[in-house]
């Protein structure tokens, strides 16, 4: 089988020769480059060759960029594309400087965030002191920086996507999202309470995000057919979704319903949604709205994987795996974690891996020794690294 054959295979839940370890954008667990930063050189610092290329914010957008990556650990990560059917996307500018040993971002729209000195190179998470768009007034001034030139004609869109039509490997579309976007431009506290304080607000804010899909995304999925397209929502926290689950499917359902139709007019095999948190309340409004996937199912938030699995035989389910257990002191933990999600693999519809990233505090023997197990539970051979008995 090549890497469509077995990607389409396990989607539909059919036999495969083996199951790959497939990673996503947003949370691509052991696959694409992997890691970066101070992540990249404790690998390199605990014994990984210095030829096993990391992910770097110049090399992200290479179409070949993961592949020493997912040569040397055995892993398939999907062609990304990195382009919108335009000259210029939309761009919000920022200041930045060092104030009391912190890095202040100040942007054109008036959001300010805190983060540690070189949080580019690190693993830790901004503080949002003002968001991007707090009122009416914000929002007319933050659209405006993020609206992008004029589309693209036909003949522009065809030859710029000419080199992503032959490949070998699934492409993979990001779409963006829709609550997710409110929510990375509000905040998630506003975005919660907008949706009762100023529904008229939420749904424009939303059916703007969505013309901008339809005028700058949809022309390139329908002409290269990617195998994968996504959403990224990031709306569960550890006990469920942030808003109710009818609010989203109120708010965000025209959206979703028009990938839905897209999807199946141009044969895309996987539309699939990247949410943290526990997700059993939002995989039945997904599935319901026509997505047939979830990412990265973080193992701490979702300890039923397999309930999800027997209520939703043809959802397609991917992560699962805790990455704490790569973990300096952890390596016992291994073993168990995958044998975890062995009786899933009789199922299909499910590709094993890292629920996130890796962590500052992994080592390239625990690395190699979780891929080792994670291999042969799916009787994969691919990989050059030096695996552990």
């Amino acid at each position: 089988m090549n890497h469509f054959e077995r990607f389409r295979a396990v989607c539909r839940g059919e036999s495969v020769d083996y199951v790959p370890i497939l990673g996503l954008p947003g949370a691509s667990g052991a696959a694409f480059g992997g890691a970066w930063g101070e992540i990249y050189r404790r690998l390199l610092d605990t014994g990984m060759p210095p030829s096993v290329i990391g992910w770097t914010e110049e090399n992200a957008a290479l179409p070949d960029a993961s592949r020493p990556w997912s040569k040397y650990w055995g892993t398939l990560s999907p062609i990304t594309l990195p382009f919108w059917a335009c000259d210029r996307r939309g761009e919000i500018k920022h200041r930045k400087t060092v104030r009391d040993g912190f890095e202040i971002l100040e942007y054109e729209t008036g959001a300010v965030t805190r983060q540690i000195v070189g949080n580019d190179d690190a693993y830790s998470m901004p503080s949002f002191e003002r968001h991007h768009v707090r009122d009416r007034e914000s929002w007319q001034r933050c659209k405006a920086c993020l609206t992008p030139s004029p589309p693209w004609t036909r003949e522009r869109i065809v030859a710029a996507c000419e080199p992503y039509r032959r490949r070998e490997r699934p492409l993979y579309v990001d779409l963006g999202g829709t609550w997710g976007a409110v929510r990375d431009l509000m905040g998630p506290e506003r975005a919660c309470t907008v949706l009762h304080d100023d529904p008229a607000l939420a749904c424009e804010m939303l059916d703007w995000l969505h013309e901008m899909r339809k005028a700058y995304l949809f022309p390139l999925v329908e002409y290269l057919r990617p195998e994968i397209v996504a959403l990224h929502e990031d709306c569960c926290y550890n006990h469920g979704m942030m808003i109710g689950p009818r609010c989203f499917v109120e708010m965000c359902g025209t959206a979703y319903r028009e990938i839905a139709e897209l999807r199946t007019g141009v044969g895309v095999e996987m539309f699939a949604v990247d949410s943290d948190g526990n997700v059993g309340q939002l995989i039945p409004c997904l599935e319901a709205l026509g997505a047939n996937a979830l990412y990265p199912l973080e193992a701490k938030a979702n300890q039923t994987v397999a309930a999800f699995a027997a209520a939703h035989p043809r959802f397609v389910l991917l992560g699962g795996l805790e990455k704490e257990v790569v973990n300096a002191g952890n390596e016992s933990a291994i073993d168990k974690e995958i044998g975890r999600i062995e009786p899933l693999l009789r199922r299909g519809r499910f590709f094993p891996n890292l629920d996130h990233t890796l962590q500052p505090f992994c080592t390239f023997d625990n690395f190699r020794r979780f891929m080792t197990a994670l291999h042969d539970a799916l009787n994969n051979p691919e990989g050059t690294f030096p695996r552990l008995e």
